[in-house]
């Protein structure tokens, strides 16, 4: 392979870690510790960016989260107003054949047992998900 010639300019830019030189201005290999602390530079440099990079994808998920955000948190609304509708329904109903006070405590029989299954149901598949035996 041919020699080459090789001029130093000066020193790289601060903050610029891919312009270092590898030599000094008078031809001497660089020591241990230029390289050491070269190396540290150049690893914080990498850092700051990869810390930027996360934080800029972070920033924009986020952003693009908000509104199916807010069209999520209505529709529990009005699902929850449904579902006081049907309690209410559920009471009506029960109260044209009986007397008030036993519709009331019938409908929150009627609801605490559908609460209470599909609270079981939903810890079993959790527990069978996770490896436990449901």
């Amino acid at each position: 392979m041919a020699p080459v010639t090789v001029t130093t300019t000066g020193p790289a830019p601060p903050g610029d870690p891919m312009l270092y030189r590898t030599e000094t201005a008078t031809g001497e290999q660089p020591s241990v510790g230029d390289l050491f602390h070269r190396l540290v530079d150049d690893g914080k440099a990498y850092a700051k960016a990869e810390v930027n990079y996360y934080k800029t994808v972070g920033t924009e998920r986020g952003k693009a989260l908000v509104n199916p955000l807010i069209f999520g948190v209505a529709a529990l609304l009005c699902a929850l107003g449904a579902f006081g509708a049907l309690v209410a329904t559920v009471f009506v109903a029960l109260s044209a054949v009986m007397k008030d006070w036993l519709a009331g405590v019938l409908t929150v029989l009627i609801f605490a047992a559908i609460a209470g299954i599909l609270g079981y149901l939903a810890y079993s598949k959790g527990k069978a998900a996770v490896g436990g035996k449901a």
